[in-house]
């Protein structure tokens, strides 16, 4: 099967380029970089590494969909550009599919710092449930499925965990042993307890029912954009 990888990018030209060579040597058939309009050398640089880039306005949720309609592949890998999935991934995301009734998964998660609250996030990542899966993971998911759940919506917010739902709700989801390591960047910038409270109050709001447009003017500005 043919796996297409979707990076959403804004302002990632000094890593989009080393990710998608990557992405490239671990076998990824397709990198689409999906740009927000970014104001340095992200597209260029993309290009020249060797990925499909498209562009269009910023929102994480807009430009992952936005990839998606480019892709080409069989099943869909979407990215965050300050990750960088284990060895063999495409391998394993491909053994996970063909696991009975299994359509859609990610993986755990570590970050690069060791922080001792980022390293119990990253331990509670392990979980597969809800509450502990977030785009950050690396959501895989088959091509027929996404497009009849309807892909991503434009919510500014927490549209990770609203396609996980519906991807759970149609079949059974796989989350992977094998770590997805993240940038601890946004953490550290904010201040890592003060962050990890502040997304914590998020998604309870959320989880009541507060709606993503509005949680999103309570959160950073990055959030609404694809820094988060």
């Amino acid at each position: 099967m043919r796996v297409s990888v979707v990076v959403p990018t804004l302002d990632e030209a000094d890593r989009i380029g080393a990710l998608i060579e990557i992405l490239r040597q671990s076998g990824f058939e397709e990198v689409i970089i999906s740009d927000g309009v970014s104001d340095d050398r992200t597209r260029e640089i993309a290009r020249a590494a060797g990925g499909i880039v498209v562009e269009g306005p910023r929102g994480r949720g807009s430009q992952l969909q936005r990839g998606a309609n480019a892709a080409t592949g069989d099943i869909l890998f979407f990215l965050h550009a300050d990750s960088t999935p284990p060895a063999g991934a495409r391998a394993l995301i491909e053994q996970a599919l063909a696991l009975p009734g299994a359509s859609a998964g990610c993986f755990r998660l570590v970050f690069d710092s060791l922080h001792p609250l980022l390293s119990w996030y990253g331990a509670m990542s392990r979980i597969n449930h809800d509450l502990f899966t977030y785009g950050d993971q690396g959501f895989f998911i088959r091509r027929p499925l996404f497009d009849r759940i309807g892909g991503y919506t434009n919510a500014p917010l927490f549209e990770d965990v609203d396609i996980v739902r519906r991807a759970r709700r149609a079949g059974q989801f796989i989350k992977l042993g094998e770590p997805m390591t993240t940038s601890a960047r946004r953490f550290l910038r904010s201040g890592v307890v003060r962050r990890q409270l502040a997304n914590a109050g998020l998604v309870a709001l959320y989880r009541l029912g507060v709606a993503p447009q509005r949680l999103a003017r309570w959160y950073r500005p990055e959030a609404t954009t694809v820094r988060r």
